[in-house]
């Protein structure tokens, strides 16, 4: 993972380079940070929940300081007040009680490429965290990029990884492969559900919107966009923990056809 590679490629090894860092020296160093995206944003904050010793030196910017603020600091349902981003939102454990907080993401989205297609698309990322994870913490949060014309929607969680969840079902695969496995139709449960999972996620992503995404699970890591599709195997350094799902989506006004792009 170079300059050369792809922005949520770059974005995930943001974070990683701060984490490095931060377990070298108890310090979260955020000084040369200029620009933070939810590809980032997202683990940094598990990571800051999660180990509490940690020192944390903010951006110098007060725009960027005062954002990744704005972005972490409440974790809930209560900070859902924005037109233009869903700030880090911390799933309950319990599914149901997830309802309330999708709608104020398709609320606050603006339903990019219709409702369907988009509702649909962020309920599979949510149903699979809860479906396989099996997560302490799971965290969701959107931005959208108005001048660039897209929005970046991002869902992670600590838990036992695409390979754990597959290998509980028989299935022993290296990290990466494992991501493979499951873009192509591989799932833990043992029943056949129709247009679940995550090769739909992907291929509504990439062929419905003409987007982009990287997953990261363990020590394995795929991009994919609309010309390539880039496959790590991940050092100790780059690995993480569980596994992020990072998307950039065009804020398209034209209807994504969903029945074209999943098997429903």
């Amino acid at each position: 993972m170079t300059v050369g590679h792809p922005e949520l490629v770059l974005r995930y090894m943001e974070f990683v380079n701060i984490r490095d860092q931060a377990v070298r020296t108890g310090v979260v160093d955020l000084k040369k940070v200029k620009f933070l995206t939810p590809t980032t944003i997202l683990p940094l904050s598990i990571m800051l929940r999660t180990v509490r010793h940690l020192a944390l030196v903010p951006p110098p910017n007060p725009d960027v300081e005062n954002y990744l603020w704005c972005m972490m600091r409440d974790h809930g349902y209560d900070a859902l007040n924005k037109s233009t981003y869903l700030p880090v939102v911390g799933l309950p454990q319990d599914e149901e009680l997830c309802q309330p907080i999708l709608k104020k993401v398709y609320g606050l989205a603006g339903d990019p490429g219709g409702k369907n297609s988009f509702r649909y698309l962020v309920g599979e990322l949510v149903d699979n965290v809860y479906q396989h994870s099996r997560f302490e913490n799971a965290l969701i949060m959107a931005q959208q990029y108005k001048r660039n014309g897209d929005m970046h929607l991002c869902i992670i969680d600590d838990g036992i990884t695409i390979a754990g969840s597959l290998r509980e079902s028989g299935m022993s695969l290296d990290d990466d492969q494992a991501i493979v496995d499951a873009v192509e139709g591989a799932s833990s449960k043992k029943e056949i559900e129709r247009g679940r999972g995550l090769g739909t996620t992907m291929s509504l992503t990439l062929k419905g919107y003409g987007g982009s995404m990287l997953v990261v699970s363990g020590d394995g890591a795929i991009y994919c966009d609309g010309d390539e599709q880039l496959r790590y195997r991940l050092s100790d350094m780059n690995r993480y923990e569980g596994t992020l799902i990072s998307m950039k989506i065009p804020l398209t006004v034209e209807e994504v056809d969903l029945y074209e792009h999943t098997s429903l």
